[in-house]
């Protein structure tokens, strides 16, 4: 079993990728962005959204840059889905054009007990549960407009420019939040 670091080293080595150039950008994603902005969520891995540029002469984006950089500073065993990062199943995962993406480009850099991450805003991470639709999204939503610092403005604006406002609709009338 290995020994988890306190979370911090891990956004210690998120932005070591992106101060080498192994990736462009990311962003949390998921329950572990939640906690940020509230209470944290239950959860098994921290997902974490990527901005990689295809190699040299394709057209398919690969991991495989994050996975070698790692692997030469020791993170090379995984855990379910995740790679994992002093003692943190991480789950890489790759932007998709649209709402992931804005997400990622409007994450916001959070200072944390003396060190950085990017964290996608309450208000993209309440627009891809809508999306992704499970179970716990429907209660990741419930949580996430109640912040007092959620801003159903932005919120709007999101939802209008992704199509996803009848989605918002239904989901607010079905679990009784359609007057906030």
């Amino acid at each position: 079993m290995p020994e988890f670091a306190p979370m911090q080293q891990v956004c210690d080595i998120l932005e070591k990728l992106v101060r080498d150039g192994v990736i462009a950008n990311y962003g949390l994603g998921g329950a572990t962005a939640v906690g940020f902005y509230g209470e944290p969520l239950a959860t098994r891995d921290i997902d974490v959204f990527v901005f990689l540029d295809p190699p040299s002469g394709s057209l398919l984006v690969s991991l495989d840059p994050i996975f070698h950089y790692l692997a030469e500073r020791g993170f090379d065993e995984f855990e379910e889905e995740g790679l994992l990062v002093h003692g943190y199943p991480v789950q890489f995962l790759t932007a998709r054009p649209g709402l992931e993406t804005e997400a990622l480009e409007n994450a916001r850099r959070i200072e944390w007990e003396g060190h950085a991450v990017r964290v996608m805003t309450p208000e993209h991470l309440a627009a891809i549960a809508l999306t992704v639709g499970r179970p716990k999204d429907r209660a990741r939503v419930v949580h996430l407009v109640s912040l007092s610092g959620f801003d159903r403005s932005d919120f709007d604006g999101i939802l209008d420019h992704h199509n996803l406002t009848p989605t918002w609709l239904s989901w607010s009338k079905a679990l009784g939040l359609e007057n906030d």
